[in-house]
């Protein structure tokens, strides 16, 4: 991986708002993967240059510091972003990573579903790549966007499995409809229905918090397979960046943290409209007719389209832990069906 000239744009992404045209500041994330699946340093370049002309938002001066003591008093500042990202950046290199990201989620929502499952995201990758501008911004982003969605799930009964779980939401919420082309609109949209608190059941019992992940991550792959829907692939994205997260939190704290990921991966769910998965009805193509892993990293270093980018990656992590033939089929189908939209535009 080319650190470097990774570093230094990662670096040159600091000028760049949290916001950008009609979504998120999603430049390092895409970065960060393309690096991981090999992408030469013309290729972040490239991309950098692409997300700057086409997307990004320039930061606004940096007026006033945020001191350390009082970064808790930024919870859902926005215009916070900046001057917090320059505290942690600092408090990082004082402490380190692991104690700066305990302390921050100790001290407010863990709040998954922030920023779109964006702020959880995004610190993920800041740690992956070991980036302390990343990883501040990150810590950032869930501050000042904190979507804290409230459940308490410990008087109820545990579902018997993931599936049930989401079968029984289809009978509460299926055909309802969440209108907004806004993730986080449709989340709290979710989290003010009544009918969310009165029917949620609490997680299934699980031994570890990498059995949970494990669960959960192949539950939203196959409900990316039937769906293709764009919410759902953000569920199958912040799934496996709490794998790099919560590893880093002493674990009876990131078996809490699974609550909350729980709560929201369901709103999520419901969000779009709580459709029954039936994997039956859904077959997966033969391997032999599959690309292999290869020319599917090549093909997604090529792309300038970020949520192929992360999404193809993460199937290529995801598959490395857990080789069903699924994550090879959806990275597949993401990238043919970004050269034919690439053919059309001619």
């Amino acid at each position: 991986m080319p650190a470097t000239s990774l570093n230094a744009l990662l670096d040159a992404n600091a000028c760049f708002a949290l916001a950008a045209k009609g979504t998120t500041n999603h430049c390092p994330m895409a970065l960060i993967a393309l690096a991981k699946m090999g992408a030469q340093p013309s290729r972040l370049q490239a991309f950098f240059n692409h997300w700057e002309r086409d997307y990004a938002i320039l930061a606004s001066p940096t007026e006033q510091l945020v001191a350390r003591a009082e970064w808790r008093a930024q919870l859902g500042r926005s215009e916070a972003f900046a001057a917090l990202t320059l505290c942690f950046q600092a408090w990082l290199a004082e402490e380190g990573a692991g104690q700066v990201v305990r302390a921050v989620f100790e001290q407010i929502p863990s709040a998954p579903g922030t920023g779109a499952f964006h702020a959880w995201i995004r610190l993920a990758y800041g740690l992956e790549a070991e980036h302390a501008g990343e990883i501040a911004a990150g810590l950032a982003a869930l501050v000042v966007g904190n979507l804290e969605i409230v459940v308490a799930l410990d008087a109820r009964p545990a579902a018997h499995s993931i599936d049930d779980a989401l079968a029984h939401l289809a009978e509460v919420f299926s055909g309802g409809v969440f209108v907004s082309n806004s993730i986080v609109a449709r989340l709290r949209a979710v989290a003010a229905d009544p009918r969310f608190a009165a029917s949620l059941p609490a997680p299934p019992v699980w031994s570890s918090v990498p059995e949970a992940l494990d669960a959960l991550a192949r539950s939203a792959i196959a409900a990316y397979w039937q769906s293709a829907d764009f919410t759902v692939l953000h569920m199958v994205t912040v799934t496996h960046a709490a794998r790099r997260l919560l590893a880093l939190l002493p674990a009876e704290y990131a078996r809490q943290l699974l609550a909350d990921l729980w709560v929201a991966w369901c709103a999520a769910y419901i969000s779009i409209g709580a459709p029954r998965l039936d994997p039956t009805a859904y077959p997966l193509p033969s391997l032999e007719t599959l690309p292999d892993w290869p020319p599917l990293l090549a093909a997604a270093v090529e792309s300038n389209d970020d949520h192929v980018i992360k999404m193809v990656y993460t199937c290529y992590c995801e598959a490395a832990r857990d080789p069903q033939p699924v994550y090879r089929a959806v990275a597949a189908r993401l990238v043919q069906r970004e050269a034919a939209r690439q053919a059309r535009r001619g």
